[in-house]
């Protein structure tokens, strides 16, 4: 998909997201770290992290890619490096459509033996403009968690995604955290949903969306989209983004998470590609 946005608001969405992961890792528990075997890596613009206990791509990749600057091949090859020796085999290199150098940047990664996989990432734009009432109303309540709560969090987002108990700890430190704001939805005293706002320069990255099974398609997602929403206004952010998979050509209207994002006033902005290694 050819990228609409500026290239000045892509490396602000871009920059944001880059630097809230590289947060999370940063904030990883100790033990979690060595049990898990988390890294992470600043390589100029360029952000790796890994995590060979949870070997999916969200936790393993490589972000900010000809972003703020061209990339060189030099710069690529010490980037694959480092990948390579600390991540799982499974890791991506996520490249925006206004990464730098343009043609260029794709014909090396491809060169060196990875491929365009799946339909990537819908990365969703939205300013500070007014927050409307959703269209699903929801008799959830979203609350704000505070330090005492954070394996709560924790726990609601591990399973509402569905990965092993081991990464509570990880997903939990960032409660309390400077420039991170986590939320859970309840049903009475029942955390039943989890979302997180990062927030810097003014920009706000909304993600950790999970929502148990039981409880889908009652509202969760909706109603903490619009408190994160609400509470980075107020502390002055005036853009959002935020992401989900991108469906197939044609079925967007049957993906929840993107259907959420939309009501709530986002745009998709571009998507972003994963390049694997093949085989």
């Amino acid at each position: 998909m050819k990228n609409t946005m500026s290239n000045t608001v892509t490396a602000l969405i871009e920059i944001v997201e880059r630097e809230a992961w590289l947060d999370l890792a940063v904030a990883a528990p100790a033990d979690y770290v060595k049990s898990s075997k988390v890294s992470y890596t600043r390589l100029g613009a360029i952000v790796g992290i890994a995590d060979l206990g949870v070997p999916i791509t969200e936790f393993n990749r490589i972000f900010g890619l000809g972003i703020e600057k061209a990339v060189n091949e030099e710069e690529l090859d010490q980037a694959i490096s480092w990948m390579n020796e600390h991540a799982t085999p499974t890791y991506a290199l996520q490249v925006s459509p206004n990464a730098l150098p343009e043609t260029k940047l794709t014909e090396w990664i491809i060169a060196r033996g990875f491929k365009n996989v799946g339909n990537g990432l819908a990365k969703f734009y939205r300013c500070s403009r007014l927050v409307e009432d959703h269209a699903i109303p929801t008799t959830l309540d979203v609350r704000l968690v505070e330090p005492h709560n954070a394996e709560e969090f924790g726990r609601v987002a591990q399973a509402g995604f569905g990965l092993p108990p081991t990464v509570i700890p990880y997903l939990s430190a960032i409660v309390g955290r400077p420039n991170w704001k986590a939320y859970i939805a309840y049903d009475g005293d029942i955390p039943v949903a989890a979302g997180a706002m990062y927030m810097d320069n003014n920009w706000a990255w909304l993600g950790i969306d999970a929502t148990l099974p039981d409880y889908r398609g009652r509202g969760a997602q909706s109603a903490l989209i619009k408190q994160r929403l609400l509470s980075g206004i107020k502390a002055g952010v005036i853009g959002f983004t935020a992401e989900t998979g991108q469906p197939p050509e044609g079925q967007e209207s049957t993906n929840k998470s993107y259907n959420n994002y939309h009501r709530a006033g986002f745009t998709k902005a571009y998507v972003r590609q994963n390049y694997k290694l093949e085989g």
